[in-house]
């Protein structure tokens, strides 16, 4: 099931428009730090857990950079 629009919209203002992501393998932040990157142009929707639901407990909000360091990036819908 994918993501709808308005789980998006809401995603996004949790957010405030800032890349969500802690993870130490990005390079770009330090590990337990927040991205620095605004949520401009395209930016992705990252599960937390593949096979958990399509909410806000279950998502982040991740730019490309940080959502590329993910080991399931490019996998698709489930």
């Amino acid at each position: 099931m994918a993501v709808t629009q308005s789980i998006k919209d809401a995603l996004y203002k949790r957010a405030g428009g800032r890349c969500e992501c802690t993870m130490r393998v990005c390079s770009h932040h330090a590990a337990g730090i927040r991205c620095p990157n605004k949520l401009t142009g395209e930016w992705n929707v990252h599960h937390r857990t593949t096979t958990g639901p399509d909410n806000l407990g279950n998502i982040t909000a991740m730019c490309i950079r940080c959502h590329k360091n993910t080991g399931s990036f490019g996998r698709g819908p489930r």
